[in-house]
């Protein structure tokens, strides 16, 4: 076997890996956070995710002590308690979706350069 069957063997191998891993990725958001884990940036999203759930029970903390006080005072306190940490939390939330699909479209990206090779390819075989 020569050099570019080698080539042409090992595009094919990664072609066929990366549209089964899209074919798996995609098929529902949960796999594609779990895919999200297997990036270099596995630690942000963990805590960007451990964040998240912070301020959501820092809301919902928020929340409880708001309808419990009586005075204006702490009424307004808690209400900007409230405001700031849903806002953090939908930060955090949309941030971390918006990385999933930046992710999904460097995994289409791979999978377009890959054709374009493979048809690179084909064409040469022709000529």
């Amino acid at each position: 076997m020569n050099i570019d069957q080698q080539i042409k063997q090992a595009l094919q191998e990664e072609y066929q890996e990366i549209v089964e891993q899209n074919r798996q990725t995609d098929a529902n958001p949960f796999k594609q956070m779990r895919a999200g884990f297997k990036t270099g940036m596995k630690w942000v999203y963990a805590q960007v995710i451990f964040y998240s759930v912070l301020f959501f029970g820092i809301s919902m903390y928020g929340i409880y002590r708001f309808y419990h006080e009586q005075d204006p005072k702490s009424l307004l306190g808690w209400g900007i308690v409230i405001i700031v940490f849903t806002l953090l939390t939908q930060f955090a939330k949309s941030w971390y979706w918006s990385e999933l699909g930046r992710n999904r479209v460097i995994r289409e990206v791979k999978l377009l350069e890959l054709q374009v090779a493979h048809l690179t390819e084909k064409l040469d075989q022709r000529n």
